[in-house]
């Protein structure tokens, strides 16, 4: 697996150098080196070990010695020289909302910021209103945007700790003295972002095998309990308990405390041991439904057990269809045919070609005369037959008037049209929300994609009133897309209750942008089981020939 510490000094190294002014090119070499490790998976250690790393494309002799230096040393000599003439910090100011390398070099030589809070403290002094630039509105984007990131500080997305608990998980189910194990928390329930992994274990001999895994792990013990991180310094608990308490723990640790604690009363009423084979004999011997972790966070749901009108919640193989995907045609890193072959690997039937409008320059959108080259593409790859339906959409960037960016007779060519915003982020609550809604009511528009511009962790939803773009939806009949990408989430599961409230039908799209994340689709499925959505909530977990009839003629 690539080592993420690497690609983490390789892209600092490369922000680094841009905010030094160093050539462009060299800069770029670093970032390209970052993403090749990462998209390709490659394991630098044993490259170094074989010889092989440069015969790796793109990687030039300068760059071979230095991730030969790494895997033997564990630094690299030229980053830390590097941090020592301007400071590693700087590296977080990019990430602030407008800012970027070239305003962070602008106030690191103007005002000697160097971190964060030194940002922070010259937005409220007033000194960063000085510096050429910089404006009363983007200064107060930066100061939420601060705001939002000292807020989000311990919360962690949950792609981050996947691997890494998956690989853990599978060492310790391993070991022989271990009847079972599993991952419970927020992780298990899908939180949007969690604080931490917790993982319960069941085994004869709880005493011992948390002494021995207390050795494997360094970590620290407490009790039959386990602390210790991962590299990202999430922090990691893992419980050791008699197979008898197994479910019980497993259950416990997994629920919100809200939820939790009104099912002890449960409990109590109920006068209810706690040795129990699985979950589904626990709530059995209730008398109610069992609740899927999913839904387990509030009591809404143990009602909704009592009466036993817990739905069946959509799973994974119901999908049959992949909306919303990019390819090289705009900012994609595959070709349409590379990424429709991946869908049908992944068992779709059909997959429909976003790639972005003409108004997004900056990502290579089509202009009028692409769209027709694309569509005679993709007439010639459905005539070949390559057994997955390859349908013609668009992201068109829902433009400042709320309009749509093709004239009519362009925008009735495609079969889906996802419309977004993608720029002024800063408008006003009520005209993002007016823009959103005229956007809405063009009969072109098929599918509203990522409704509230959020990124988990490091940019804030742009005002708007959600639940009256909900509303409109409902009105006009469009669908709202859960836009699976991890960052995103985007509409959020509260918000997917809401939307099945109003009988908005829902797209689960993974927005990919390459063949690697288009299994980011099954995220978007947790998304939407806590959202209580079923498979009948979702448009592409229609049949091609339905989806065609009910969405595409409709």
């Amino acid at each position: 697996m690539p080592d993420k510490k690497l690609v983490k000094i390789l892209n600092n190294i490369s922000i680094l150098l841009e905010i030094k002014g160093e050539n462009p090119f060299k800069s770029r070499a670093y970032s390209n080196a970052a993403e090749i490790i990462r998209e390709n998976q490659i394991d630098i250690e044993k490259e170094v070990q074989g010889g092989t790393l440069g015969n790796i494309k793109g990687f030039g002799e300068a760059l071979v010695k230095k991730l030969t230096e790494y895997v033997e040393t564990g630094k690299i000599t030229y980053y830390e020289k590097l941090i020592s003439e301007i400071p590693e910090s700087l590296v977080d100011i990019t990430k602030i909302n407008t800012m970027g390398p070239k305003k962070t070099k602008l106030v690191y030589e103007q005002l000697g910021v160097k971190n964060i809070n030194e940002l922070e403290s010259a937005c409220l002094t007033g000194s960063l209103s000085k510096v050429k630039g910089f404006t009363e509105k983007s200064i107060e984007i930066i100061q939420n945007s601060i705001a939002h990131k000292k807020a989000s500080k311990g919360l962690f997305l949950q792609n981050s700790v996947i691997e890494y608990a998956e690989n853990l998980l599978g060492k310790l189910k391993s070991d022989s003295d271990i009847i079972d194990a599993e991952i419970s928390g927020s992780y298990r329930r899908f939180a949007e972002t969690i604080t931490e992994l917790n993982i319960v274990v069941s085994t004869k001999s709880p005493e011992n095998v948390t002494k021995k895994f207390r050795t494997i792990l360094f970590a620290d013990q407490i009790g039959n309990q386990l602390k210790l991180s991962t590299n990202e310094n999430i922090p990691v608990t893992i419980d050791f308990v008699k197979p008898e308490e197994y479910i019980f723990k497993l259950h416990l640790s997994t629920g919100s405390k809200e939820y939790i604690t009104s099912f002890n009363e449960l409990l109590k009423e109920k006068n209810v041991v706690t040795n129990f084979n699985s979950e589904e004999e626990l709530y059995n011997s209730l008398g109610i439904k069992y609740v899927p972790p999913e839904l387990r966070e509030c009591n809404t749901a143990l009602e909704k057990a009592k009466q036993f009108k817990i739905p069946k919640l959509i799973e994974n193989s119901d999908l049959k269809g992949m909306l919303h995907v990019h390819s090289n045609w705009s900012d994609g890193k595959n070709t349409i045919l590379e990424m429709a072959l991946k869908a049908k690997e992944l068992g779709f039937e059909y997959i429909a070609m976003c790639d972005h409008s003409r108004s997004a320059g900056y990502t290579n959108g089509l202009s009028i005369e692409r769209v027709q080259a694309q569509h005679e593409e993709i007439d010639k790859l459905n005539s070949e037959n390559h057994e997955i339906k390859i349908l013609k959409g668009i992201e068109s960037d829902i433009l400042t008037d709320g309009s749509l960016d093709y004239p009519e007779d362009v925008l009735e060519k495609f079969d889906i049209v996802v419309v977004s915003v993608h720029s002024l982020f800063n408008m006003s609550k009520s005209l993002m929300t007016k823009r959103i809604i005229a956007a809405l009511a063009s009969p072109y528009t098929t599918i509203l994609g990522h409704p509230t511009g959020r990124l988990l962790t490091s940019r804030l939803p742009y005002e708007v009133d959600i639940k009256e773009i909900i509303d409109a939806a409902a009105d006009y009949g469009k669908i709202i897309e859960i836009n699976a990408n991890p960052y995103r989430l985007d509409l959020s599961w509260d918000n997917v209750i809401y939307a099945k409230e109003k009988g908005v039908k829902i797209a689960i799209n993974p927005d990919s942008h390459k063949t690697t994340t288009l299994e980011d689709v099954f995220i978007g499925v947790k998304v939407a089981r806590k959202g209580w959505l079923e498979a009948k909530d979702v448009v592409n977990c229609l049949t091609y020939d339905k989806f065609m009839k009910e969405v595409v003629k409709k």
